[in-house]
């Protein structure tokens, strides 16, 4: 129940039918909160979220066409009292970073729904974020980790993944070594290359060199 002791208002957006079913029944099976809608693209959020009343919106970020953290941000705007939760099979801390800074509250892991949700929904209501210690913990380091250039900062793994390419691995190899998917590894290679302000391949092994990150 909210502070005027009505159910918790909550919509779930999830590209796959099944999972909406299965996070749907297990909200249902607990009490206090009412499912006021379900969308399976950002698109058709946007559309619904706001007429819904929802009081939580539970956002997959993998969706086809907009993304999640692209549907989060246009949603601060639409709903604004909203509360964003992810629900995300990543756990990269690019994923969570990016859904933080979108205006994002909680992130649940797929993997940990049935522990985790209900403790993330209850802290976004209170005003809190919900975010598990060990992601936490891996967004800390990322973000602590030292950049070559003096002008520019990359994330952790914009910088692993450019000494790579610098190397002359290939994005399957990469995404081997980092355990990440090759998608992943473009979108690090064009956040890190739009940073530094450069466009081929040659630029950014140059790039490299000229900051120390070949031996």
């Amino acid at each position: 129940m909210d502070a005027m002791g009505q159910p918790v208002r909550i919509f779930v957006v999830d590209d796959h039918a099944i999972v909406r079913a299965g996070v749907t029944m297990l909200l249902r099976a607990q009490d206090g909160f009412e499912v006021v809608g379900e969308a399976e693209s950002g698109e058709e959020a946007l559309e619904r979220v706001a007429d819904s009343g929802a009081q939580v919106v539970l956002l997959d970020l993998s969706l086809p066409g907009l993304s999640g953290i692209e549907t989060a941000r246009r949603l601060r705007t639409l709903a604004p009292e909203a509360r964003l939760v992810a629900l995300s099979m990543h756990e990269d801390p690019e994923y969570v970073q990016g859904f933080l800074e979108a205006g994002g509250s909680g992130y649940v892991p797929k993997s940990s729904v049935e522990t985790q949700l209900n403790d993330a929904i209850r802290a976004v209501l209170r005003g809190e974020y919900h975010v598990p210690a060990r992601l936490l913990a891996d967004l800390a380091r990322e973000m602590a980790t030292p950049d070559p250039s003096k002008g520019v900062r990359l994330t952790g793994r914009e910088h692993e993944v450019v000494r790579r390419i610098a190397y002359g691995s290939t994005y399957r190899e990469i995404a081997g070594e980092l355990g990440i998917s090759e998608k992943t590894v473009a979108t690090y290679r064009e956040r890190a290359s739009e940073k530094l302000g450069v466009r081929t391949r040659a630029e950014l092994v140059r790039w490299a060199i000229e900051h120390g990150l070949l031996e």
